[in-house]
């Protein structure tokens, strides 16, 4: 199930990263028409939508490296979601100082970022057991 939400994010932000990323501020900002966005960002989500893409598909192994990546990124998310929010806005916009994000969307990384720990703590539980096994 993972693996099938993470393709389809992929496919929609190589294919149509504007839409996406529109969506995404429209949804997250209460003023997303005062926030500009790097010239870089969109090049950059393709990008990221590929490699996802990639990842989940290239290998099991590619699949659980990838997933234990979100758990990195995932802890950061969970114990600072402001610092987390705000470094990636100052990344992401030119103004991100006039960016005004919606209350729920700090909670919302946490909780996200509490997912993606809850992921690779299980792919790093499924690869213990595995070798368990095949040592036996």
């Amino acid at each position: 199930m993972f693996r099938t939400i993470l393709s389809v994010i992929g496919l929609i932000e190589l294919l149509s990263p504007e839409a996406l990323i529109e969506r995404a501020e429209r949804l997250a900002l209460d003023n997303p028409d005062d926030c500009e966005l790097q010239s870089w960002i969109v090049p950059i989500a393709r990008v990221e939508g590929l490699t996802f893409v990639t990842l989940v598909w290239r290998s099991d192994a590619s699949y659980s490296r990838l997933k234990r990546f979100l758990g990195v990124i995932g802890v950061l998310a969970l114990l600072y979601p402001r610092a987390y929010v705000d470094y990636g806005s100052e990344l992401v916009y030119v103004d991100a100082a006039e960016c005004e994000w919606k209350p729920w969307v700090y909670p919302w990384t946490r909780i996200v970022g509490l997912l993606y720990v809850l992921v690779a703590v299980n792919e790093m539980r499924k690869g213990r057991s595995s070798n368990a096994r095949s040592s036996e």
